[in-house]
């Protein structure tokens, strides 16, 4: 294959936070599925480590070594990483939709049903709804997120399975 007329990964990559940011129809080849997550897992891991230095270095160090008491330091450092984790989490929403619209067209070019992705956004929802009543009845979790944790990174896992094989030829629909 000539590899002059494809793009680039990073213009797949562009192309899928601007034109395609929330195009779930059609189809996404191997490369654009890969040059988008190829930088977006680049950017988040610089976002990451950005993010923790900066969090670091704006620590009082010195008041939070002459304090005694755990409370008022475990309150300074909540404040600090929750700030951060707000940021973060903006971050994250902003990039879910292409993320879940470029894996559902690359799951249609692979051959594959479409429900296999929107099976991963349902998960998701009933993880996010698990969150949010253990935290307004103050339940501890446990087993049940835990359990959930577990499903949910093994559908991702196989989301990226199902994104490795090849494209499958359109069957034309023939008149009979």
């Amino acid at each position: 294959m000539d590899t002059t007329t494809r793009p680039s990964l990073w213009k797949y990559f562009i192309l899928c936070l601007t034109k395609k940011y929330c195009a779930f129809s059609g189809t996404a080849p191997r490369r654009e599925f890969w040059g988008f997550f190829l930088f977006m897992n680049l950017f988040s891991f610089i976002f990451s480590l950005v993010g923790g230095v900066i969090v670091a270095v704006t620590l009082p160090w010195g008041e939070l070594a002459a304090m005694q008491d755990p409370e008022q330091m475990q309150a300074i450092l909540f404040t600090r990483i929750a700030s951060f984790f707000f940021i973060t989490q903006i971050v994250l929403l902003v990039l879910y939709l292409p993320t879940l619209g470029v894996t559902i067209r690359r799951l249609r070019d692979a051959g594959f049903n479409t429900a296999w992705g929107y099976g991963y956004l349902g998960l998701g929802v009933i993880i996010f709804l698990n969150w949010a009543i253990l935290e307004r009845f103050q339940y501890p979790g446990g087993t049940a997120t835990q359990f959930l944790g577990i499903i949910s990174t093994a559908y991702w896992l196989l989301l990226l399975i199902l994104a490795c094989f090849p494209t499958r030829p359109a069957v034309e629909s023939t008149p009979e």
